[in-house]
């Protein structure tokens, strides 16, 4: 199993969610509450250094390609809650509420270009985003509750 699995089973056990397999993951979604909300769990660790919240919503894999739904671009569409969790907290927010925020606030925030594994022609990827404080993101959450894990040594 990855890190990565390891982390979100343990966050995803410490609230009470089921971690979908593999197979049914769809636009993003990765948990379902016990209610049977949908969850987009993503980890932001350094968040708490910068105070924002690097927001994907699209991406692309070389210059010339065009850009496609990625992130919260696609995982608004299935789930009902984006949660974002960093080495202090976990952050969920209503992804409707999200959404409304994003489109008031898109002229103000800071657009960001990120690029990924540029070394690898197979991993590449551009992402394109919003750096949101995370200020803004706690006034689309329901809960805010202290982090279970912390972020890996890398």
């Amino acid at each position: 199993m990855s890190e990565r699995a390891d982390l979100e089973r343990a966050v995803a056990e410490n609230l009470g969610w089921e971690v979908l397999p593999t197979e049914q993951r769809m636009d993003g979604v990765t948990c379902k509450a016990p209610d049977g909300s949908m969850i987009a769990l993503r980890f932001d660790w350094p968040s708490t250094e910068t105070g924002n919240h690097y927001l994907e919503v699209e991406s692309r894999e070389s210059r010339e390609s065009a850009w496609k739904a990625s992130g919260f671009g696609i995982a608004q569409k299935k789930a009902q809650y984006w949660a974002v969790v960093n080495d202090e907290d976990v952050f969920m927010a209503d992804v409707n509420k999200l959404a409304r925020l994003l489109k008031k606030q898109r002229r103000e925030l800071e657009d960001h270009v990120s690029r990924r594994n540029l070394d690898s022609r197979d991993k590449r990827m551009y992402a394109r985003g919003y750096l949101l404080p995370l200020d803004d993101l706690e006034s689309c959450c329901s809960v805010i509750c202290p982090s279970p894990i912390r972020a890996p040594d890398n």
